[in-house]
């Protein structure tokens, strides 16, 4: 009876290492298939044939949707053929597998700078602010995303976070102080020409901080304060406007009539 059992477990046993080997010998194999499809696809995307190298790289993340190796690629050939949705989607995902690695991170920034950029560009302003948004919590600092994501807020005629971007944008330093600042004024400008006084006042207030010596800036102004009921600073700002150009007419006439 024990002579049974014995042989019973032995024969268990080997099945167990049986099976165990099989499984490695698959997993194996797998793997070299992976390795293979992300060699042929790295090589696609080196001569540029980035529909293909897409489609090797997708079929990896079928395999393995853990393999944050194929997102990353499957990013970097969105992002050269202006896939801009789904490279952000496989950047992303490749962030979020491997958050350490030295290139997930940039090149998920990457994907989020260049979809923000283009939803700017073509008045897709939402989807613009969104992406940027989602950018600045990468990097902060960056004072062209704070730019462009002032811009974005401008084109959905929300003035008061457009001023707060601009304002982070020039807090940050960088070459894109002199844009920031113009952006300040047009962005008054456009307030007011859209009735939202109290905003163009904002605006124009903050631009002046900058540049004491604009005209028009102080012309803007003195219009908006005037518009909103505040008599007194409409007057004010028309003051500094005669001190910029002591014959302008519309100053003039407006101080002679207090």
């Amino acid at each position: 009876m024990q002579t049974r059992s014995t042989a019973f477990r032995a024969r268990f046993a080997l099945l167990l290492l049986a099976t165990a080997f099989l499984a490695a010998c698959a997993g194996l194999t797998l793997q070299g298939e992976i390795d293979g499809l992300m060699r042929q696809g790295q090589q696609l995307y080196a001569e540029k044939k980035y529909d293909q190298a897409v489609d090797k790289f997708v079929t990896v993340i079928g395999k393995d949707p853990a393999y944050w190796q194929a997102y990353l690629w499957a990013a970097r050939a969105f992002i050269a053929q202006g896939n801009w949705k789904e490279a952000v989607a496989n950047g992303r995902k490749a962030f979020e597998l491997a958050p350490k690695d030295k290139d997930a991170l940039p090149l998920f920034a990457q994907a989020l700078f260049g979809g923000g950029s283009d939803a700017l560009k073509n008045g897709r302003f939402a989807e613009s602010v969104g992406l940027f948004t989602e950018f600045l919590k990468l990097e902060p600092g960056n004072a062209k995303a704070w730019l462009n994501v002032g811009k974005a807020y401008l084109g959905q005629k929300d003035f008061r976070q457009a001023l707060g971007a601009f304002v982070q944008g020039l807090a940050s330093g960088g070459a894109e102080r002199e844009a920031l600042i113009r952006e300040l004024l047009e962005g008054g400008q456009l307030a007011f020409s859209s009735g939202r006084y109290r905003e163009a006042i904002d605006l124009l207030r903050e631009f002046l901080k900058y540049d004491r010596q604009d005209l028009q800036a102080y012309v803007s102004l003195a219009k908006a304060y005037w518009e909103s009921g505040d008599r007194g600073k409409a007057l004010e700002a028309f003051k500094e406007v005669l001190r910029l150009d002591p014959r302008h007419e519309e100053a003039l006439r407006q101080l002679m009539r207090r």
